[in-house]
């Protein structure tokens, strides 16, 4: 019960940094709003901890996902560094390795719930490619400056994490019908998935779009949907 206290401690504590952390980033990145992230990141960190703990799951999956949480880690640190260009593109990279992590961590346990099932199915491939069109289409609508060599990173950046959502959802699906726990760790899968895609969709538009640079309910959207993603990611090794 203790450990299951602690988590939700630590789950609330990081929601609550979130407004603080985008009130003070708005102008710019600084040492407080550094501070305030990496404070919101390690605290997925221990949740992902925690979760192993409560559900004294050791397994392969857990230490892979908790690898993809310290990538991501690595990701909020470079990409909120402002003192070299070359930063962003480490923390951009950071989150990049990180999904093709969380992808073997779901595939690990797709594998041990199914193991006949194949590598990528065809709506899979169909659901990535539509997501990628609809990501171009969508961007040039509302006016997002992705042109040039900078759409080739941010294309395969999309592919790469509309993969780990159906990972996911394969991943929950299975596990949804092959255990009693199954229902919490459906939802949690794919409800982290779908808010990581939608907080990386909405940074996007944040970071190549003058004119959202410093919207403040976007930002918000933002950080609230990604702090609750990996939050709830880390959770899974506690429920499957």
């Amino acid at each position: 019960m203790l450990w299951i206290i602690l988590f939700i401690i630590v789950f609330i504590a990081v929601n609550v940094i979130d407004p603080f952390f985008v009130k003070e980033q708005m102008n710019g990145a600084s040492v407080k709003s550094l501070a305030l992230k990496m404070a919101g990141a390690t605290g997925y960190l221990i949740t992902g901890l925690l979760a192993m703990k409560i559900g004294e799951n050791f397994s392969k999956f857990s230490w892979l996902l908790f690898t993809a949480l310290v990538l991501c880690w690595i990701g909020d640190l470079f990409l909120h560094l402002w003192q070299s260009k070359i930063f962003p593109v480490i923390g951009f990279l950071g989150f990049l390795s990180g999904h093709f992590v969380f992808i073997a961590a779901f595939l690990t346990k797709i594998k041990e719930i199914s193991p006949e099932r194949s590598f990528f199915s065809v709506p899979e491939v169909i659901a990535v490619l539509l997501f990628c069109v609809f990501f171009l289409v969508f961007s040039a609508k509302i006016g997002t400056n992705i042109k040039g060599i900078i759409a080739v990173p941010l294309l395969i950046y999309a592919a790469v994490i509309t993969t780990m959502l159906c990972k996911a959802s394969v991943m929950g699906i299975h596990a949804l019908l092959g255990a009693s726990s199954g229902i919490f760790a459906a939802i949690i899968a794919i409800l982290g998935a779908l808010l990581f895609v939608a907080s990386d969709f909405s940074i996007a538009i944040l970071m190549f779009n003058e004119k959202y640079k410093k919207n403040y309910p976007l930002k918000m959207f933002n950080m609230t949907t990604y702090f609750l993603a990996v939050l709830l990611l880390s959770a899974l090794p506690a429920v499957i």
